[in-house]
């Protein structure tokens, strides 16, 4: 598994620059064929990460937000959505990796 550095998972930013510090909780992480990672969003909960897949901008009812099924829908929905990257991992930001999900070959 890819080593992912802890202080990645615990601040924001924005190109590159320190926004602070997040709460605990979660942050999506996604890997290139080259073992590169990339820190991507953060949620409070699992769940809240399914904001991220409603079909409607802007989100009018919360029926627009797709119901979590659980953690390898959520991490198959992001290999579905982003072509490009080859692996999708779900990281406490205290560093644990909870579930880590690859693209199948072939």
């Amino acid at each position: 598994m890819n080593n992912v550095n802890v202080e990645d998972l615990k601040y924001k930013s924005e190109y590159d620059i320190n926004q602070g510090k997040y709460q605990n909780g979660y942050r999506i992480v996604l890997f290139d064929e080259n073992g590169n990672y990339y820190i991507d969003a953060y949620s409070g909960t699992i769940e809240g990460f399914m904001i991220g897949f409603a079909e409607n901008d802007p989100i009018i009812d919360e029926d627009d937000i797709p119901k979590f099924i659980s953690i390898d829908d959520l991490l198959e929905r992001y290999l579905n959505d982003l072509p490009n990257i080859t692996a999708v991992a779900l990281y406490k930001t205290d560093g644990t990796c909870i579930e880590k999900r690859s693209r199948k070959k072939g």
